[in-house]
C-alpha cells in the first residue's frame, strides 16, 4: 500500500533527525527546532511511539506490491521497531542528568534508520528481507 510506504519513509527520516540532532544540530538548525517541538509537550513522544508501532505493523501486514503477503517490508519494519524501543527507553528514563553528546549508539541508530529510509524510498519494489 503506497500510503504506508510513504508514512514509513517519513517516520524513519524524522526518527533519524531526532537521533542525529546532537551531532548535526549546530550546522542544521531545523533539527534543533524539530527536537524542541518534539519535547514541547508530554504527549508528543507518546504519539510518536504509538505511531511507530502502527507503522511497523502496517509495513508487515501491507507490503508494497511485489513483496510477500505477510512479511512484506521486514527490514524497514524491524528498524522502525528498534527506533520505537529506543525512544520508549529514552522516554521511560527521563532524568535531568547531563546527556552525553555524540552518543555512538544513538548516532549509529540514526544512520541506520536514515539508510533504511533512503533504500526504502529509492527502491520501493525491491523486497528487503
Amino acid at each position: 500500500m503506497p500510503q504506508v510506504y510513504f508514512v514509513s519513509v517519513v517516520y524513519l527520516v524524522l526518527a533519524s533527525c531526532l537521533l542525529l540532532v546532537d551531532k548535526y544540530g549546530p550546522s542544521m538548525l531545523f533539527l534543533i527546532n524539530l527536537q524542541s517541538f518534539y519535547r514541547s509537550r508530554k504527549q508528543y513522544p507518546v504519539i510518536f511511539i504509538i505511531l511507530g508501532v502502527v507503522v511497523a505493523a502496517s509495513l508487515v501486514l501491507f507490503p508494497m506490491e511485489p513483496g510477500p503477503m505477510v512479511l512484506g517490508d521486514f527490514i524497514p519494519a524491524f528498524t522502525t521497531l528498534v527506533v520505537v524501543f529506543y525512544f520508549l527507553k529514552a522516554y521511560n528514563s527521563r532524568t535531568d542528568a547531563v546527556v552525553s553528546f555524540n552518543d555512538a549508539k544513538r548516532n549509529a541508530l540514526g544512520y541506520v534508520s536514515l539508510g533504511v529510509a533512503t533504500l526504502h524510498f529509492l527502491f520501493p519494489s525491491i523486497v528487503l528481507i
